[in-house]
């Protein structure tokens, strides 16, 4: 019924009435569009994109991918040159010549291998930054500014950050702490800081522990390595060992007890890495291939053959060649008081002969089985005054203690580290209990 009123009127309106009011919606309909078509064009975003000045776009402290421009990371080479690194990287030659010619260009022209070089290049591979990394503290820079390079010298920001680790063991000292994500540069520190009073092949067992504060550092806020343990506390079968480092007026760092007692001994513990003792230090053992009852006066260390044998301290080699059931052999002079003999040797190290001075630590010679061997071992013997002693009982005397005048400044130190390491234990020791 609406309808049919709705034509009817229609049909009697006047046609110049509807004409103005057709027109009159198109000139409607044009404005609208136009006034839309208008705001697109003045969008805020596309501005931005467009009027952004370059240096807000690369941060030269932290060169990332913002927006069209991209990161590149590159592992300068044998033989290669800046030149030769931008080529290979894209960037086009012109560009490369307006870096090489730039003020200050020199200061890129002695770069290393095993360096690296990062570059922000943008969508038309034209370079906006670039930073040689000489190491993790310094470098030298290129920005774009003002269509020129200004290259400069760069200082990181360094931070040291202490972390706190506990482990016990279960296997291995050095499995059970990559279980419980202690570093694997760290573990091996902490050997070495160990290794003048521990055998990690023999003395670990099942539930020794150890717990130490150690360093990273971290540049511009990465995290690049892993610094040195500051304390270190090893249980091995009940006893407890605590390693504390402090740097000398010498300008050296060397770690000592908690009372300035050097840990570092006068000699290593063991000769051998990666070994089992075959034959343990006896008087009345029956040799394996005379048969008859002769004392054993050393320890035997089976190993791999052309396992590298290290001097146990520092000294003179006063014997090296071939005698009697020994094989070829070493013998070592470290004092008046001391001396170790190393048997059945492959080969000696190199430079080893009678008369040369040795470092503890150092390949004197490589497991074989040279002599009155039934298989590769080292007999190793260990002489105090002329006598044989028990390699493995022997109590080594220690390397010289913290020097009186040092005393008073390193015993606040060492408390001090002390006590942040047992609060470290106390806060875990109550998450675990809260936990259990």
């Amino acid at each position: 019924m609406a309808f049919k009123l709705f034509k009817t009127n229609l049909e009697h309106f006047p046609i110049k009435h509807l004409l103005s009011i057709f027109l009159g919606a198109l000139l409607f309909l044009f404005l609208f569009l136009a006034s839309y078509l208008e705001l697109e064009v003045e969008n805020p975003s596309s501005s931005l994109k467009s009027s952004l000045a370059i240096e807000s776009l690369v941060n030269t402290e932290d060169l990332t991918e913002n927006l069209d421009y991209l990161s590149k990371e590159i592992e300068i080479k044998k033989n290669d040159s800046l030149y030769s690194i931008l080529e290979k990287a894209g960037v086009y030659k012109k560009n490369i010549v307006e870096i090489t010619n730039s003020k200050n260009s020199n200061l890129l022209s002695n770069i290393k291998v095993g360096d690296k070089i990062k570059l922000v290049v943008n969508s038309n591979n034209r370079v906006m930054a670039l930073k040689y990394m000489d190491d993790y503290k310094s470098g030298v820079e290129a920005i774009l500014k003002d269509n020129k390079y200004s290259i400069y010298p760069y200082v990181s920001k360094i931070e040291k950050v202490r972390i706190y680790k506990q482990v016990v063991i279960e296997g291995s000292m050095y499995g059970s702490g990559l279980r419980d994500s202690v570093p694997d540069s760290v573990i091996m520190d902490l050997a070495y800081i160990n290794g003048w009073d521990i055998d990690f092949i023999h003395d670990i067992r099942p539930g020794d522990s150890y717990s130490l504060i150690y360093e990273e550092i971290l540049v511009d806020g990465e995290k690049k390595l892993n610094g040195d343990i500051l304390i270190a506390e090893f249980i091995n079968q009940g006893k407890k060992y605590i390693s504390i480092r402090y740097s000398l007026k010498n300008g050296k760092s060397e770690y000592f007890s908690p009372e300035g007692i050097n840990v570092k001994k006068a000699f290593l513990r063991s000769p051998v890495d990666f070994s089992y003792i075959s034959s343990r230090y006896n008087l009345k053992r029956k040799h394996p291939i005379l048969h008859t009852i002769r004392s054993h006066n050393g320890v035997d260390y089976a190993a791999n053959r052309g396992s590298p044998i290290r001097a146990t301290g520092d000294g003179t080699v006063s014997f090296s060649g071939t005698k009697n059931g020994c094989g070829k052999e070493v013998e070592i002079k470290h004092s008046q008081d001391y001396s170790t003999r190393y048997c059945h040797l492959e080969r000696f190290g190199l430079k080893i002969a009678t008369g040369r001075k040795v470092k503890q630590g150092q390949t004197i010679g490589y497991v074989g089985s040279t002599g009155l061997a039934t298989g590769p071992h080292l007999h190793y013997e260990f002489h105090v005054n002329g006598k044989h002693t028990d390699p493995l009982k022997v109590k080594f005397p220690n390397v010289q203690p913290i020097d009186k005048t040092e005393e008073e400044k390193y015993l606040l130190h060492s408390d001090s580290l002390i006590s942040s390491l047992r609060n470290y234990q106390d806060i875990t020791e109550s998450k675990d209990q809260s936990d259990a």
